[in-house]
């Protein structure tokens, strides 16, 4: 019973970045900014630009499970 609601919640999980697209290439763009294409972008610069100026709401904190599940995959770049 356990292992099927947390399977339930990584497929809520994994469609997140298609529900808030555009919150994710707004972050992504001011990433880019910031990097200057110096480096890719990483989930976990995604995590502490959320953090780092202090956005609230249900939103962001998908968008930081996603950004983690990721990470926990062994994934480290964004991809979109």
């Amino acid at each position: 019973m356990c292992q099927m609601k947390i399977n339930q919640n990584y497929k809520g999980i994994k469609i997140i970045p298609i529900n808030n697209i555009e919150l994710l290439q707004e972050i992504k763009n001011k990433l880019d900014k910031i990097f200057r294409g110096r480096r890719k972008i990483m989930y976990s610069d995604i995590i502490n630009l959320i953090i780092r100026e202090g956005k609230i709401g249900d939103s962001y904190n998908e968008l930081i499970l996603w950004c983690n599940y990721k990470i926990r995959l062994g994934e480290t770049f964004l991809e979109i």
